[in-house]
């Protein structure tokens, strides 16, 4: 999951200090912001975060100054191995286990920039992404009355 789309209840479950950054209430910034549809079933610990956090992601989608892509299992040939944020094309930012890396050197930006067009190329906007957040929201709702 994007940090920057995280909730207080999610950054707890995964251990994490902060939850996402009011950046995207800037409504002077525009932002794309693709999330692989698997990332919308990896439920951290018991996965009561995830109601939150999934209502959190259909709130998103509907801001003028965010479009947010949900890159469905099936799309792409490629699998993100890490997560990575793309500064126009000035810097990219790799997001790893141990810290967080800024690289500035105009190939690697450019090769992000091309692996973040083909995902954005296969990835489901508006109502086909919302959807597919609110059909995993219902197969959550499932699962956690299964095991209550």
């Amino acid at each position: 999951m994007p940090r920057l789309l995280w909730t207080a209840e999610y950054a707890a479950a995964i251990g994490a200090d902060v939850a996402g950054v009011s950046v995207l209430e800037d409504e002077g910034g525009r932002f794309v912001v693709l999330v692989a549809e698997p990332v919308l079933r990896t439920w951290p610990g018991s996965g009561e975060c995830m109601a939150g956090q999934l209502a959190h992601l259909v709130e998103v989608s509907g801001r003028a100054n965010v479009r947010l892509g949900i890159v469905p299992g099936a799309a792409v040939s490629r699998v993100p191995l890490h997560g990575f944020s793309v500064y126009d094309d000035a810097a990219v930012s790799v997001e790893t286990f141990t810290r967080e890396l800024t690289l500035t050197d105009e190939d690697e930006v450019r090769a992000y920039v091309e692996i973040f067009e083909g995902f954005e190329r296969a990835a489901v906007f508006g109502d086909e992404a919302r959807a597919l957040v609110d059909r995993a929201a219902g197969d959550l709702r499932k699962v956690l009355r299964s095991i209550h």
